[in-house]
């Protein structure tokens, strides 16, 4: 039988909230202590080519890795990739999910992305149904769907897709009529005053930004089940699971924090947490959700507490900055998405130019802030999306070392001319130009500076090249590409 999948490749990519240190930090935060990374198992569902996996693998070479994906092509072309990068704990197989068999609760983490709201009620089930009865007793799912109401207002320009490449098989057929589709009602639909249409336009135009794959496996398929946050909840409970919290910054703060919404809203939800996320996702017309679930009946406590951040570690790119708008006594900082954060407290401002000063390494919250307002303010960075927030911190800096040694697994998609490769940060790098590529796979930790510099020059200026070569190199180490050799 013929797999969709084999015939339009899917932009399969790593993802940093579905990275263990994160997921482990997340259900700390809410009173359950997690599977350390190290020693843990993880499954991935609709793994694909196993990039994600072997990203997290590099870090960990004492944790089992698998990944399960329908895919034929997607898993050969993982299984040729991890080789090459000499990843040795990550197990590929190509199977329906629902023939997959494991040790019941053998898996501390459980990620599936990208499939639950695409696959027919039949594979839904089957998810939960392996999440219930393969997660340990530690153990945190990640499960992520298209969410309700959100999803009413892609749904119409679906249907409006959908007709428009009725009749069309082949995948670039169908993907040039979409795009052409999706193109002219926005062009239509941005010069009206009705709000709907606007919306519709806002829709069309991101739609119009997503990958060739994306459009055609997710936005063309042939499922199509956004879901209500609720209607989610009860499904993991049936399999003996609870809702531990969303992967969502935003909606980690807002379990730990009581807001004004959460005190308006209680005569609709009398204070429960499942109501009140329900009744969010109603006021700010959510699209999607990455939600966490654990095993039932282990105490859940969602409200902030200082003492739980311990043990946990920070990262945020904070750049310290003074002009006209920063009075005296303020201290203000610029975030990597061109924000600004300031305070007076003099705790946190000391706190934030340690991180950025430190950046891209994390550091422990137990070093840079003793004091609950501090702690409280540090993480609201992570609920703010300004901040990443781990169990342990990635084996970064901002010095490469006297021989520079690149991720594996990036050095291997340099090698075969990906124009994206993975960074010890869990996160992808755009590379520009074969000289780039070829220079990156070089840092395997047997030549010095100069040994490279040699290596790159061929007929140019030995010195000029090697001003380049050490500039490449601190960019490389701050996009966390090369591994701080004092990790």
């Amino acid at each position: 039988m013929t797999n969709v999948y084999d015939e339009q490749d899917y932009p399969y990519a790593v993802r940093h909230w579905t990275h263990p240190t994160q997921l482990g930090a997340l259900s700390q935060l809410m009173g359950r202590p997690a599977a350390p990374f190290q020693d843990c198992r993880v499954l991935e569902i609709g793994a694909g080519d196993g990039v994600n996996l072997a990203s997290m693998a590099i870090g960990a070479p004492r944790a089992q890795f698998i990944g399960v994906d329908l895919s034929e092509r997607a898993v050969a072309a993982g299984r040729e990739l991890t080789a090459a990068a000499g990843v040795s704990n990550l197990r590929l197989v190509c199977a329906d999910l629902r023939d997959f068999e494991a040790e019941p609760q053998s898996f501390d983490y459980i990620i599936a992305h990208g499939v639950y709201a695409w696959a027919p009620k039949v594979v839904q089930d089957a998810v939960m149904a392996l999440c219930g009865r393969l997660l340990s007793q530690r153990g945190v799912a990640m499960i992520s769907y298209n969410a309700l109401p959100g999803c009413r207002l892609r749904q119409g320009l679906r249907d409006m897709l959908l007709s428009a490449v009725a009749g069309i098989v082949e995948p670039e057929r169908r993907i040039a009529a979409a795009r052409a589709t999706a193109s002219f009602y926005a062009e239509q639909w941005s010069t009206s005053d009705n709000a709907f249409r606007k919306a519709l336009a806002l829709e069309a135009r991101d739609f119009l930004g997503r990958p060739d794959g994306l459009i055609f496996h997710d936005e063309l398929g042939e499922i199509y089940d956004p879901q209500l946050f609720s209607t989610v909840v009860a499904a993991a409970r049936a399999h003996g699971l609870d809702y531990l919290c969303d992967n969502d910054p935003s909606l980690v703060g807002h379990a730990l924090w009581e807001s004004e919404l959460w005190s308006q809203s209680l005569p609709l939800t009398g204070g429960d947490q499942i109501a009140y996320e329900q009744a969010l996702d109603f006021v700010e017309t959510r699209f999607f959700r990455r939600s966490l679930f654990c095993r039932a009946g282990a105490p859940l406590e969602r409200r902030f507490a200082p003492e739980r951040l311990s043990g946990l570690y920070l990262e945020a790119p904070l750049e310290p900055f003074v002009d006209a708008s920063v009075s005296e006594g303020e201290y203000a900082f610029k975030t990597a998405g061109k924000g600004e954060v300031s305070t007076r407290d003099q705790a946190f401002g000391a706190a934030m130019r340690r991180l950025g000063e430190a950046y891209p390494r994390a550091l422990a919250i137990d070093e840079i802030a003793a004091e609950p307002a501090a702690r409280s303010a540090l993480l609201r960075l992570f609920a703010g999306n300004m901040a990443r927030l781990a169990t342990e911190p990635f084996p970064v800096g901002r010095k490469p070392g006297e021989k520079p040694f690149a991720n594996p697994l990036a050095r291997a998609q340099a090698r075969l001319g990906l124009g994206s490769v993975t960074s010890y940060r869990h996160s992808q790098v755009a590379l520009e130009g074969d000289d780039t590529r070829r220079f990156l796979a070089l840092l395997d930790g047997t030549r010095t500076v100069d040994d490279l510099t040699r290596a790159m020059s061929g007929e140019a200026e030995e010195s000029r090249t090697r001003a380049q070569v050490e500039a490449a190199l601190a960019t490389f180490a701050m996009w966390g590409l090369t591994r701080d050799p004092h990790a």
